[in-house]
């Protein structure tokens, strides 16, 4: 389990090697629409426009070759992410596959 540090501001890109490969991402919070993901794997799309809910696994799917999965944690209660709490009180946790993925449960 890893915890990829995010900058509390609405638009985003960053990068983080997870599986023994780097993945780019951007992280979008479009207000009453919600925070989206979007992962590749170099310039290629793996899944774009992920809504990021609280405790709900983003990836889900294991055809897609993603090394594992991706879920936001509220650390003080159980709201979905928004910006301002990104990498404080919203934290993005990757889990590999044998992770057991009780977070904050």
């Amino acid at each position: 389990m890893k915890i990829i540090s995010l900058n509390a501001i609405d638009a985003q890109e960053f990068s983080s090697s997870l599986g023994g490969k780097l993945y780019s991402f951007r992280l979008f919070d479009k207000g009453e629409a919600g925070v989206l993901l979007d992962i590749y794997d170099g310039i290629d799309p793996v899944l774009t426009g992920i809504l990021c809910l609280d405790r709900v696994r983003l990836v889900r799917s294991a055809y897609l070759n993603f090394p594992g999965d991706l879920m936001f944690v509220d650390q003080e209660g159980f709201n979905h992410p928004v910006y301002t709490g990104f990498g404080t009180r919203y934290l993005l946790y990757y889990l590999a596959e044998d992770d057991d993925d009780g977070i904050g449960m």
